[in-house]
């Protein structure tokens, strides 16, 4: 029964993701009057379908819930003759842009919406670096760490907010020490902390300093749109500081997770209340946004980009988009497999 319950909470949290994300497309394209053939959640055969609106536009449920689709006139749909001007390649450069761009900008507004709910439901927490609790015996309190500390570097690299500070010192490559930069009482101190080395639930070594985040909490509408706004600033840098580091090896793609991984999450919790839920649908919302800019062409970025490329030359390359697709996709697929794999190992 727990398993259910799990799997229907996931399923909703991506359906929510997905379906807000080909909104956007959707949205964007009917009002800049492109024909919209199919607006579809989920991929595969379909199990539901609606009747046609008065656009010409049918919606529907496939069976995997892994995705989603706006299906936009080419210059055929199935024998019905559609006007020019109702083609997306024959629009302006800007409306193309904005009908490709839609769907990650309603990601992004997806998570500052759940964030201001959160605020304004459960109190604003403040993200600065400040040391809520230090663990008595720990690395950290043996060299001095007090609670209201504020952590303002550490190995060199300026620390605005907790999600910088975990970023360094729990996602990052394992160091045997780290250099931080305390205040307090308004004097700068330089501490060097030896974590401890602990396996966690997953079965992996990582660092322990022994400190706590605080847990103060401002309230009222003014606060939660202040946390919503920089909350979504803090979730996209880490997101971006985390791509960026993949590709220079300072972090290492064991730390990605895929459905399996974002089902543990989900499990651990849901029983933590509906607060950290609606945290984790901002958190995954961000992180589909920030994917889908990848100038990658089976992502939005990619479509973008070859956008761009087509504009500046003049020229449309079909093929090329074609094959750039397929090498994405496939790409995709591999990437995926080696996440999913490394997830079911952590499992165990």
């Amino acid at each position: 029964m727990n398993f259910i319950i799990t799997l229907l909470i996931l399923i909703l949290i991506l359906g929510l993701i997905i379906t807000i994300h080909e909104f956007g497309h959707f949205i964007s394209a009917k009002k800049a009057g492109v024909y919209v053939e199919e607006f579809s959640i989920g991929m595969g055969p379909i199990i539901w379908k609606s009747k046609k609106d008065k656009g010409g536009t049918f919606y529907s449920l496939r069976l995997f819930p892994i995705g989603g689709f706006v299906a936009m006139a080419n210059e055929e749909v199935k024998g019905q003759k559609i006007k020019k001007d109702q083609i997306l390649e024959n629009k302006s450069f800007l409306v193309r842009l904005a009908v490709l761009m839609m769907g990650i900008i309603f990601n992004f507004i997806l998570c500052i919406v759940a964030l201001f709910i959160n605020g304004i439901i459960y109190g604003s927490p403040d993200n600065t670096p400040v040391i809520g609790q230090v663990v008595e015996d720990s690395p950290a309190y043996n060299v001095g760490l007090q609670t209201g500390d504020i952590i303002r570097k550490v190995n060199g690299i300026k620390m605005s907010s907790w999600d910088d500070v975990l970023l360094e010192i729990s996602v990052k490559k394992a160091q045997d020490k780290y250099a931080f930069v305390i205040e307090r009482d308004d004097i700068l101190h330089d501490i060097e902390i030896v974590p401890n080395k602990v396996i966690n639930d997953d079965g992996e070594e990582v660092n322990s300093f022994g400190i706590g985040v605080s847990t103060s909490k401002s309230y009222g509408f003014v606060n939660a749109l202040k946390y919503s706004i920089t909350g979504f600033l803090e979730m996209f840098k880490s997101i971006s500081i985390v791509i960026k580091n993949l590709f220079t090896g300072d972090v290492s793609i064991n730390n990605l997770s895929g459905p399996v991984g974002i089902f543990t999450v989900v499990d651990q919790v849901k029983s933590t209340g509906l607060e950290n839920i609606i945290y984790l649908i901002a958190y995954l919302s961000v992180n589909v946004g920030v994917v889908n800019l990848f100038p990658i062409p089976v992502f939005d970025g990619g479509r973008v980009l070859l956008l761009i490329i087509e504009t500046i030359s003049k020229k449309k390359y079909p093929k090329l988009e074609m094959i750039l697709n397929y090498i994405g996709f496939g790409l995709m697929i591999l990437l995926m497999l080696v996440v999913t794999f490394n997830d079911i190992l952590k499992l165990f």
